[in-house]
């Protein structure tokens, strides 16, 4: 009998591939599942006795904002204790490589309500050198998207026009280099500058270049812009035009907006995927709820001089007194005096200013250089059944969208694959256990070309989760929103246990995984 590094005994097997569960034993030498069935009477250095929990494949977050946050905290204790092995990075068009220090300095000023702007060594400029940071010195692994916001920057800069055909092929031979330095695939952030800014042609031919490796385009499509409808028939006619996979980032909305648009598509023989998270309310930036596109136009120095000027205060006043703050609250500042306005919406946080909503707003944004995040609550008619009935969905895959900073944070980052598997799979049966972590795992892995993750098989990466499912549950709320998530008992990263009896190991196992066409 082999002799193995761990053996995990008596646990109920979901393998990822959605087959129903299983009784076995799992066997990992080194960094790989070696041996998975009855291995009674094996050898091995160290036994772990699931004892009739679910042991399954590690969790893969589709859409999550750590890209900076890992640089700063490695241990990275949110993901971790629920159960999250891999996280999809570069998200929404906004990260940081390809990119020049200069064009850095603006994106880490843009993004910080939500990356966060740490005081980290920012040296680098490619996607290798970026993946070369984070590779063996964090908990977790990570997969990267080029960010079609580091493209249009460094060909383009804040430009609002389309480009030229000398700008388009700059942009192309940077996405080109990105993708064969392990990027593994693309994605757009269109409300977000300078993504806000391009046509849809000029999506469609950076798209026939990913679509060349095989890669998918994962967009956050335009829903301030367009509205749900349209702007979901554009990531669809993208996938149509250029060939490329389509995966949509947090769709919130009515379920008949999208389900009938996917399963068309998908008719029609577009590969369209999706992700949600397992709440109603989102979080961003205020500036990109709040202001409209004219007022965001030059990037940040021109934003707050614009927004400390009269003219532009009383040309925004309409909008800003009239817009429903009530549904949302402040989740983010850098400036202690402002810390007190966390958890508040921004009518609350102007009358306890004194000042007009209109002016609290712009003077806030101005104090933080934009750096305010937020909270918000959808309008009533997004409800828990259509929520429900998108998370059922085949093409469905789960993404926490977590933002890890601020003294109010979406609780999604400390709970959402906890939420997804206590609330909608155990409490609701929004669809079963099997079907449910075939979500998590085995769907994301072959999204984002993760060839040997997602499953519990033989060769694959030890990326192993055992969880109770009669006690994992999310704690965090909207009011106390950093608590941890409870019931994930052991995990595995690569072979080495991150959480081991409920507690974080702090090691440091993760990779930095690059897409399998680099050798």
């Amino acid at each position: 009998m082999a002799t193995f590094d761990v053996l995990i005994t008596h646990g109920r097997i979901v393998d990822g591939t959605g087959a129903p569960w299983f009784r076995g034993d799992i066997g990992i030498v080194g960094d790989r599942i070696a041996a998975v069935g009855p291995l009674n009477g094996a050898n091995a250095k160290r036994v772990i006795d699931a004892g009739e929990q679910i042991v399954c494949p590690g969790f893969i977050d589709t859409h999550v904002h750590s890209d900076a946050v890992l640089l700063a905290d490695p241990y990275h204790e949110p993901a971790v204790r629920q159960g999250v092995t891999t996280e999809i990075l570069g998200q929404d068009g906004t990260s940081y490589a390809p990119m020049s220090q200069k064009n850095m300095a603006f994106m880490r000023e843009y993004f910080a309500a939500v990356n966060g702007n740490p005081v980290v060594d920012w040296n680098w400029q490619s996607v290798a050198e970026y993946l070369n940071r984070l590779d063996r010195r964090i908990a977790i692994n990570v997969a990267y998207l080029v960010p079609h916001g580091a493209l249009r920057l460094e060909a383009m800069g804040l430009e609002t026009r389309p480009p030229t055909a000398s700008e388009l092929e700059t942009m192309r031979r940077l996405l080109v280099k990105s993708l064969d330095e392990g990027a593994a695939g693309y994605s757009t952030g269109l409300d977000y500058i300078p993504c806000v800014y391009a046509t849809t042609d000029e999506l469609v031919e950076l798209c026939k270049t990913v679509a060349s490796y095989g890669g998918p385009y994962v967009t956050h499509i335009r829903y301030n812009r367009k509205g749900f409808d349209a702007a979901v028939e554009e990531a669809l006619e993208i996938g149509e035009r250029s060939g490329v996979g389509v995966h949509i980032s947090h769709y919130k909305g009515k379920a008949e907006h999208i389900l009938g648009l996917i399963d068309a598509g998908r008719t029609a023989g577009i590969d369209v995927t999706f992700d949600t998270y397992p709440y109603l309310a989102g979080s961003s930036i205020l500036a990109m709820m709040s202001l409209p596109e004219w007022a965001q136009e030059g990037g940040i120095a021109a934003t707050v001089a614009r927004l400390k000027a009269a003219d532009t205060r009383q040309r925004l006043r309409d909008r800003l007194e009239t817009f429903p703050w009530e549904r949302m609250h402040i989740s983010t500042v850098t400036r202690p005096e402002h810390k007190g306005y966390e958890g508040l919406n921004p009518k609350q946080a102007a009358d306890k200013a004194g000042k007009s909503v209109t002016d609290f707003v712009c003077d806030l944004l101005v104090a933080e250089n934009m750096a305010v995040g937020v909270v918000q609550f959808p309008e009533p008619t997004y409800t828990e059944a259509d929520l429900y009935r998108v998370m059922s969905h085949r093409a469905h895959m789960l993404g926490s969208d977590a933002i890890f900073i601020g003294g109010r944070p979406h609780p999604r980052a400390h709970g959402a694959f906890a939420r997804y598997l206590g609330v909608y799979v155990r409490e609701q049966k929004a669809l079963d256990l099997e079907e449910a972590i075939r979500h998590i795992t085995s769907a994301p892995a072959r999204r984002f070309l993760l060839t040997d993750r997602g499953q519990v098989r033989e060769g694959c990466a030890a990326d192993l989760v055992v969880f109770d499912p009669e006690k994992v549950i999310d704690r965090a709320t909207y009011e106390d929103s950093r608590r941890f998530a409870e019931g994930i008992t052991h995990v595995f990263v690569n072979g080495q246990l991150a959480v081991e009896n409920g507690q974080p190991t702090r090691a440091l196992a993760g990779r930095a995984l690059k897409a399998p066409w680099v050798k």
